[in-house]
């Protein structure tokens, strides 16, 4: 397992003890560490002659593929600050993005010049600061306008290093990644973790759990990590019947919205090891349900445990984390303020509670309150119920204005059965049976072929509130 300062000498290790071994694997082109590493000496010889200098940053809009892979790497070994975005963002929201990230090159597609470029001369490596920012992420985009998060060398190799010895992985790991590397899982999973281990990444450029479960008999996949839309996926499709997935080892989940029942359906129908994780752009895995000693019942019903040297506390009901793996701050330095405690505690905003014997449940997410008549509901906690109903195959609980109430919560559901799909006093009559306190019935529904998500897979509540207001109550 490495031990490196920076991912530049990751990929340089990787490179000096396997150079023929299988790096990277985007639709029908191959690329082993030797031929990887020479795409990165190019492509940073172009940004250097492009003008790119140590901490300048560069924004790329790019699908899954080679070339987001080589601009990360690229970008580490001329000390630059890597600022990937999701391919789906268009003008407007990357315009705020280079605006708060300050940009020096904004790179838009594969035929770019710095990838096609052959430069006069490659930089040679330099020992650049671990601690220097390296990375910009922007968060996923649930709330109004996205945070500019840093993370450094040190930062993400101690995430990786966790990963690593938590879910007992190696040099031969085969990686599946569906999920954008612009996100921070997607980059972990698809560019930093691989070459850390020196194992293979199989990067797709869509999600398609077809293609998916095809990929991990061809390529023999070893894991998959991500939101739970994707575990979903593979676990259901008619495909997987006829497919040998038995290579697939490892597959956990993170996210409010990871129904009990999907875990047990990943280790009985995909033979997985799986399990709920928390987590977030700032501090990339928190706990983590997913690991080799977690009993089966908590690895579906809690968030797990802290992995690596990290630490969860319970403040006012909140959830407060420091380790290794913590980001180095905003872009924005103001908003350092708010999450920070005074000793150095990460302020999530998520609410939570911790059991004897360590293990955390997230039982509500800061947006994912509504406040009625001054008293807080969590939609976790109905949408848990509302996921038992025959009748519902989707749910997402949000809150609306109320003229009266100050907010309402609205369910918004995707029928089992579009033809018949359940009413209001279906949903309230099986939510009163389960106990559920009448205060915390929603007061409307809204019924929808298919709930949104943003780019790292998570319901996107923010275009519900959107796309709903509009609704009359009931």
């Amino acid at each position: 397992m490495s031990s490196v300062a920076t991912f530049a000498n990751a990929l340089d290790a990787a490179t000096t003890a396997h150079p023929d071994k299988l790096a990277l694997v985007d639709g029908r082109r191959r690329v082993t560490y030797r031929d990887l590493r020479a795409r990165v000496d190019r492509t940073a010889g172009a940004l250097a002659e492009a003008g790119v200098a140590a901490g300048d940053v560069i924004t790329s809009r790019l699908a899954n593929g080679i070339e987001t892979t080589v601009l990360c790497l690229a970008a580490g070994r001329v000390g630059a600050i890597h600022n990937p975005v999701v391919a789906t963002h268009r003008d407007h929201e990357l315009r705020e993005i280079c605006a708060d990230a300050h940009s020096a090159l904004l790179i838009e597609g594969p035929d770019d010049d710095v990838f096609t470029r052959t430069p006069r001369a490659v930089p040679p490596l330099r020992a650049f600061s671990p601690d220097a920012v390296r990375f910009l992420l922007h968060t996923s985009g649930s709330t109004a306008r996205p945070k500019g998060v840093l993370h450094s060398d040190r930062t993400l190799l101690a995430e990786c290093a966790a990963q690593a010895i938590y879910h007992r992985l190696d040099t031969n790991e085969v990686f599946v990644v569906p999920s954008s590397v612009a996100h921070v899982s997607g980059m972990i999973y698809g560019i930093l973790l691989p070459v850390f281990l020196g194992a293979t990444t199989v990067l797709m450029s869509r999600w398609d759990p077809g293609a998916f479960l095809a990929l991990v008999e061809t390529e023999r996949a070893t894991f998959c990590g991500g939101a739970p839309v994707f575990l979903q996926g593979a676990v259901g499709h008619p495909d997987l019947a006829r497919r040998d997935v038995s290579s697939l080892r490892v597959f956990p989940v993170g996210g409010a919205d990871v129904p009990p029942d999907l875990v047990h359906d990943a280790a009985r129908r995909l033979g997985v090891r799986s399990g709920r994780g928390y987590g977030s752009t700032e501090f990339p895995s928190i706990t983590s349900g997913a690991g080799p000693g977690t009993p089966d019942e908590l690895r579906a019903t809690t968030d797990g445990r802290p992995i690596g040297a990290n630490e969860i506390r319970i403040r006012d009901g909140e959830i407060e984390a420091r380790g290794p793996e913590l980001f180095c701050g905003y872009t924005d330095p103001r908003l350092d303020t708010e999450a920070f405690t005074d000793d150095g505690w990460f302020r999530t905003g998520d609410h939570g509670r911790i059991d004897a014997d360590g293990y955390l449940t997230v039982t509500g997410r800061r947006k994912d309150i509504i406040i009625r008549l001054g008293e807080k509901i969590s939609s976790r906690e109905v949408e848990a119920l509302l996921d038992e109903h025959p009748a519902v195959s989707g749910v997402a609980v949000i809150a609306l204005p109320d003229d009266r109430t100050g907010e309402r919560a609205c369910a918004c559901v995707v029928p089992t059965d579009p033809d018949e799909p359940p009413r209001l006093s279906d949903l309230t009559r099986f939510l009163v049976a389960r106990g559920l306190s009448h205060r915390k019935l929603p007061e409307q529904i809204a019924v929808l072929d298919v709930l949104p998500v943003t780019p790292a897979g998570k319901t996107d509540k923010q275009a519900l509130r959107t796309a709903i207001r509009s609704y009359p109550a009931g």
